[in-house]
């Protein structure tokens, strides 16, 4: 967790690539190499990835017969690198996992071990996925660092040849492939090499006839004696079969280039190869001599090696190896007759789909159906993913009857993020990133609801590198949970040079890790006004980079200038509204790039166990007459929205929000003496009711405004009727119909959704009527301000304005579109105030939309007033997946941090010394546990 006070760290300086808070000079950023990256906001960014990682080309390395050591242990393996050259290197199955490998490396710093993930025929070592153990030796001395400026230099030789010890199954009853699984088909007598021993008696296997590999069921197969021949089972292997009936095969189903294998009748021990030339039979002597064979005085290492050796070059005069003939036990089938087999209770087994992955040691966490983005374009696939927590691996499959993964990623290297919806232009996306062996890999992941996103999150964290485990095992023995968050708002900014960044636009990335990004806006004073909110990130975290790009057709995807700044820098819980100066990243930006406007507030939560807050919970929610908040809202003035949320979500949880709200509007109307401003500042009433409208009515926003906005933004018309703004050549009536046309679409769309407004909200309109009523008697359209106040004044022109804030569009409107949008948000919000634009008011031009004012004025107070007719409060929903604690421990800081304001109050408010109380009191318990904390780590 980053401190608030202390020393800059080494590593967080060498992110700080353009921070205004260091001392590191322009000319030293010029010198930096900038290199291109991939972009994921660029169609047409290249890259070198494929979509699951897999590294593809041609990666040469030495032979398997060089470095591959079979089963061995790490002390074993590190005497045989004793002595060897640095970059020395050696592969080995691990003696305490069996089935998997271990790359054993003497670097600069002694020996390291490196895991290595063997699934069903993939091999897996960090981030990185290879299809063979070779081309993972190959891409580590060709292509990527082991370690920093090391790579795989000089392969270690086991002291002898290594004998094929591979498990082997041969087929005692014929089996056909359930279709779109991994299975294999095969008749009996077929021989297969086992790779894994998966779960529920299911084997990954390859068939040493076919080479294709998949699963089979074990009822169905039998273990190989290890003194059975390591060729039974392959096509061309005829083990007892003399030379007499070898010609008589080849004579009878062969053809010329026709071939069999069996063993030698002089030699023991040594096999015969049998070729059908173009007139004779011939014979061919193979010798073994211990873990080598030989044939024509060349050395092979294995029967295999031969056969391919032959079918590209020449064996005779002319003639190369061809098709074998096929043993008759392979092409019947069943040998050896055996009892019934249970054929629907293996396709049942089966039906468990990549479930058959897992071991019976193995724990699944959590699985489902998430969407992948593509590392080579910008779409998007859905997998069927599974968290093994045993192992800390995530895998992923095309579907969920498939049992080879597409995919595997290592959690034990991993960082998870979330994405803001800006990024990729949908919601809830969170991304994966892994660091390991000097690679660097994002997966970027999608849920279908923002529930389902944060739960895989937050599993996801749970499961991941040490830094996790360490804090999640912290929490758990001490019972805290330390969090971290930071909310941004790009606000603006000044002398941006249009020659290099015609059409800014920024990407927000935490610890480089980018995250967020703003839409594109002219030069040179782009103005953005973008809030973007980092929940509960990870605890690595310690600075922001807002780099800035050119948006402009044609213009490369790579930053241009930048800011950099250290969480640290921010005190905890303030909002810091400063302007930062912009460092150019390129040779073409040597001169001044600008600055930027931001406004950030950093927050470190502290969370006790939920109990510990059970006197502050009592003490707001049992004060029926809100005391204590009204405190709170003059206390906390200078935080008034983040008081709100953090109110809101404690009411909410407890189903309790619609009564708050109804008090504190009502305590509102009491105080306002001036009908005509009537919620027109911002009060915490104000605040609690512009939030709770946007969470509970976003689909009445949408339903009432989507279609019509749509229009709007895919409009090639103007709207404008500013005489000053009227581009060349447009006519102003003709603009003014355009205008009215969506005036009069967008009003029947809201008209008619009234009953898409939650009931609960409604029910607060009708709370607000009866009020102003009573307060204000003989004005008959007193009803229209009041509702129309929240609802249109605070809820649809806010929407209008900015439909990506409400989800309404995912794309930012262009420059004409945003103008008809705003022109249209003041004509409602004039009809929802009963107000028609006057001569004399600063806009006079707008007068012409007078006509639609008085033509709708009747019809908006009828739609006002049907809002205002739910008269009873309605059932509570479900309860909100909502932290109470977490709230609670924010609403405890609150009072820590307005502690003088509230002492203060209390002096003629004596009821707030028993918020002061708890107050104390919770900050004495945190210290305890911050204190068990301390001594934990």
């Amino acid at each position: 967790m980053a401190t608030s006070s202390g020393s800059v760290s080494a590593d967080s300086r060498t992110r700080l690539l353009g921070t205004s808070t260091t001392n590191q000079s322009v000319e030293d950023m010029h010198n930096l190499n900038i290199q291109d990256e991939f972009d994921p906001f660029d169609a047409y960014a290249e890259t070198e990835k494929t979509e699951t990682t897999t590294v593809d080309g041609n990666l040469v390395s030495p032979p398997q017969n060089e470095w591959y050591h079979g089963c061995m242990d790490r002390t074993t393996a590190e005497m045989r690198l004793k002595g060897a050259r640095i970059g020395s290197y050696l592969v080995r199955e691990s003696e305490r996992k069996p089935g998997s490998y271990v790359l054993s490396y003497l670097g600069v710093r002694g020996v390291q071990h490196f895991r290595i993930t063997a699934l069903c025929g993939d091999y897996y070592v960090g981030g990185r996925q290879f299809p063979s153990l070779s081309e993972l030796i190959g891409y580590y001395t060709h292509v990527s660092n082991i370690l920093k400026n090391e790579r795989l230099l000089y392969p270690v030789p086991p002291p002898e040849p290594l004998i094929d010890d591979r498990k082997k199954v041969v087929a005692v009853l014929p089996y056909t492939k359930v279709p779109d699984t991994d299975e294999l088909s095969f008749t009996a007598g077929e021989v297969f090499v086992v790779h894994n021993e998966l779960g529920d008696g299911w084997l990954w296997v390859t068939s040493q006839r076919t080479g294709e590999s998949g699963i089979v069921v074990d009822d169905l197969v039998k273990y190989i004696d290890k003194d059975t021949d390591i060729n039974e089972g392959k096509i061309w292997y005829h083990a007892n079969a003399s030379k007499e009936v070898a010609a008589d095969l080849l004579l009878k189903e062969g053809d010329v280039g026709s071939f069999l294998v069996r063993n030698s009748d002089k030699n023991p021990g040594d096999y015969s190869l049998s070729f059908r030339g173009p007139t004779t039979i011939q014979r061919f002597r193979i010798q073994k001599q211990q873990h080598h064979y030989i044939m024509g005085g060349r050395t092979y290492h294995s029967l295999d090696a031969i056969i391919d050796h032959y079918k590209k070059e020449e064996i005779v005069n002319g003639y190369k190896l061809a098709a074998p003939v096929v043993p008759k036990s392979l092409k019947m089938n069943r040998i050896n007759p055996e009892p019934m087999i249970n054929y629907e209770d293996i396709r049942r087994r089966r039906s468990s789909g990549m479930l058959v992955m897992m071991g019976s040691g193995d724990h699944i966490a959590k699985q489902g159906y998430l969407s992948k983005k593509s590392s080579k374009h910008k779409k998007w696939k859905t997998y069927f993913f599974s968290l093994n927590s045993t192992d800390q691996q995530l895998l992923f499959f095309e579907h969920d009857r498939q049992t080879k993964p597409k995919g595997m990623i290592d959690l034990q290297f991993c960082s998870v993020y979330m994405v803001h919806e800006s990024l990729f232009n949908r919601p809830n996306c969170f991304q994966i990133v892994v660091r390991a062996l000097g690679d660097f890999e994002v997966f970027y992941l999608n849920a279908e609801t923002p529930q389902l996103a944060q739960t895989w999150t937050q599993i996801l964290r749970a499961h991941c590198s040490k830094a996790s485990w360490t804090q999640t095992t912290r929490a758990k023995t001490s019972g805290i949970k330390q969090l971290k968050s930071l909310s941004l708002h790009i606000l603006e900014a000044h002398k941006i040079p249009t020659r290099q960044i015609s059409h800014p636009y920024c990407v927000i990335s935490l610890n480089n890790i980018k995250v967020a990004r703003t839409p594109i806006q002219p030069a040179p004073d782009p103005v953005w006004s973008e809030e973007f909110v980092f929940d509960d990130f990870p605890d690595d975290i310690d600075s922001f980079t807002i780099d800035v790009f050119n948006g402009a057709k044609r213009a490369k995807p790579i930053p241009l200038c930048r800011t950099t700044l250290l969480l640290e820098r921010l005190p905890n819980g303030v909002v810091v509204d400063q302007w930062y100066q912009l460092i150019a990243l390129t040779s073409q930006g040597r001169g001044e790039m600008g600055s930027i406007r931001t406004r950030a507030q950093f927050l470190q939560e502290t969370l006790m166990p939920l109990e510990e807050y059970h006197s502050l919970q009592e003490l707001v929610l049992g004060d029926s007459d809100y005391h204590f908040i009204y405190a709170l809202e003059d206390a906390c003035c200078k935080d008034r929205s983040h008081l709100a949320s953090v109110l809101l979500d404690i009411f909410r949880h407890q189903q309790k929000e619609v009564e708050l709200l109804q008090k504190l509007n009502g305590r509102e109307i009491e105080k306002e003496e001036e009908r005509s401003t009537l919620f027109r500042s911002n009060t915490l009433a104000t605040t609690l009711m512009d939030k709770y409208m946007k969470i509970t009515a976003q689909e009445f926003v949408q339903h009432a405004l989507h279609n019509v906005i749509i229009k709007i933004m895919e409009s090639k018309h103007s709207c404008e009727l500013n005489p000053l703004k009227v581009e060349k050549g447009d006519d102003v009536s003709e603009n003014c119909q355009y205008l009215l046309e969506f005036l009069k679409e967008i009003i029947e769309s809201i008209f008619v959704s009234a009953s898409m407004c939650p009931p609960a909200l409604r029910y607060l309109c009708w709370c607000l009527k009866q009020d102003v009523k009573q307060k204000w008697p003989d004005d008959p359209n007193i009803t229209a301000r009041a509702v129309g106040g929240f609802i249109f004044l605070r809820l649809i022109c806010p929407a209008i304005l900015n439909p990506r804030l409400f989800n309404i569009v995912s794309e930012a409107a262009s420059p004409m579109a945003s103008r008809t949008l705003m022109i249209v948000a003041k004509a409602i919000q004039n009809l929802a105030n009963q107000v028609e634009f006057g001569a004399n008011y600063k806009e006079a031009y707008m007068v012409v939309i007078n006509p639609f004012i008085v033509i709708n004025k009747g019809r908006m107070c009828h739609f006002l007033n049907e809002l205002a007719t739910v008269s009873e409060i309605p059932p509570p929903s479900e309860v909100p997946p909502i932290d109470l604690a977490r709230q609670l421990a924010a609403l405890h800081q609150l009072c820590v941090t307005h502690l003088k304001e509230l002492q203060q109050l209390s002096v003629v408010q004596p009821s707030l010394k028993k918020l002061l109380a708890v107050t104390e009191m919770l900050t004495q318990n945190r210290n305890q546990y911050m204190g068990r904390s301390t001594t934990l780590v």
